[in-house]
């Protein structure tokens, strides 16, 4: 069943939560048949207000103001400073990234390598920052490890110039593997950013999870976080 990642005090009286749901806790596709079955996984995580992307593996960020909903606008990162607001990516061996402000402002992201590639989590850093210059931490949800991310050598290469050798690993097979999480630790170390927990699970090898790579299903899970008063 869903497993609990964080459940931080924050502020004088909020409290921010962060949930990654199971195979057991159903699929959270948009592209499933039944909406319906959606909406009923969401309700057995939550009760508030669901907010989510249409994920295009790009760099666009949405800001939710209090008054503002996201039922799957274009983007791959959620912010929001809002109390009683779910923001959800849904991932099935990309990387799922909550960043918490200390102000109150809390970011969801949604990593694969193109948009760790193309900086999305240098940008939506830069976008809290605008807001806030307090202190901010990271929650790492489960994703593929490099035990299972088979990648081709030429494309690798492209990630050792900007994160260093250490985002080269190696398969259990043998073959040149992406370390997406470590490619996203060292953004987070360069910014300072401290890292509160962290999944070690890999989606590929965990049958909790549903993994693209392994079967090219097209079921997901889902991480989700609020904030909500009573801290």
């Amino acid at each position: 069943m869903a497993r609990e990642l964080l459940r931080k005090p924050i502020l004088e009286n909020y409290l921010i939560v962060s949930l990654i749901s199971e195979i057991k806790d159903g699929d959270f596709s948009l592209t499933q048949n039944s909406k319906k079955d959606l909406q009923e996984n969401r309700a057995k995580l939550s009760s508030c207000e669901w907010n989510w992307l249409s994920q295009e593996h790009g760099t666009e960020i949405i800001w939710l103001n209090s008054d503002e909903e996201s039922s799957g606008l274009k983007g791959d990162a959620l912010v929001t400073a809002s109390d009683g607001k779910v923001i959800a990516v849904s991932v099935a061996d990309c990387l799922p990234v909550l960043l918490i402000c200390e102000s109150g402002i809390i970011a969801l992201i949604h990593l694969g390598w193109r948009g760790v590639k193309k900086g999305l989590l240098d940008l939506t850093i830069e976008r809290i920052k605008e807001k806030s210059l307090e202190p901010i931490s990271a929650v790492l949800g489960p994703s593929i490890g490099r035990c299972c991310y088979e990648f081709g050598e030429e494309e690798l290469l492209a990630f050792v110039e900007i994160f260093g050798e250490g985002a080269e690993g190696t398969t259990t097979t043998g073959r040149p593997s992406l370390d997406l999480k470590y490619c996203v630790k060292n953004v987070l170390r360069n910014a300072g950013i401290y890292v509160e927990y962290e999944d070690d699970v890999c989606t590929s090898c965990d049958p909790r999870h549903w993994s693209y790579r392994q079967n090219s299903t097209e079921k997901r899970q889902v991480m989700i976080a609020w904030k909500q008063e009573g801290g």
